[in-house]
């Protein structure tokens, strides 16, 4: 068996004699170890001078991949915790910001600034800055993926969509992340935040 690393060479087949002894059976899971108990008593009754051998397809298939399934999950659990320390960090940076950002918030309030345009004006920062990291981002991520694809074979082209979708997740997460706090700064008392100036 080979790998999907590996380019597919021409075959040749003809008939032997000796194939005759080899068989592909396929069978649900649940009864797999039962049904190799009964092809073997079948096989030693049938065929006594010949071993009885089997190996089961799954198992070469996660022998022969097992490098891509382990990072795979790698990548998987790496990702996640990658996502909680961003929301993290951006989390406390936007308590930050907004403790500063206090006072500013309320005298906008004060002078009939609405709710949604405080929303704005604070994610719109945060908004700036997602897009410069993505227009960074993109072009290194293409290169990095592009060179993992030629380990491959047979392979699929980057299309432009994979980019703008994971932008729009990290985009979303983001302000997802953000905009409670803001709509909590955005919606206190202003006198809160002006009482002692």
């Amino acid at each position: 068996m080979t790998t999907v690393k590996q380019q597919i060479k021409p075959y040749v087949f003809f008939q032997k004699p000796i194939f005759y002894l080899c068989f592909l059976v396929q069978t649900d899971s649940v009864n797999r170890q039962q049904a190799i108990v009964n092809f073997k008593k079948i096989w030693e009754k049938e065929l006594p001078d010949y071993p009885f051998q089997y190996e089961l397809l799954g198992d070469s298939y996660k022998t022969t991949y097992k490098k891509e399934v382990t990072q795979a999950n790698l990548t998987l659990i790496f990702s996640f915790l990658s996502i909680v320390i961003i929301c993290l960090g951006l989390f406390a940076v936007t308590s930050l910001l907004i403790t500063k950002r206090t006072r500013e918030i309320g005298i906008r309030k004060v002078n009939g600034a609405k709710v949604i345009e405080l929303l704005i004006m604070l994610d719109s920062d945060f908004v700036k800055w997602f897009g410069f990291a993505f227009i960074i981002a993109s072009p290194v991520a293409w290169y990095a993926m592009n060179k993992w694809l030629q380990n491959f074979t047979y392979k699929t082209d980057l299309s432009w969509w994979v980019f703008a979708v994971s932008g729009a997740i990290v985009l979303a997460v983001a302000v997802l992340t953000v905009t409670p706090q803001s709509w909590r700064a955005a919606t206190r008392n202003p006198v809160e935040a002006l009482r002692y100036e």
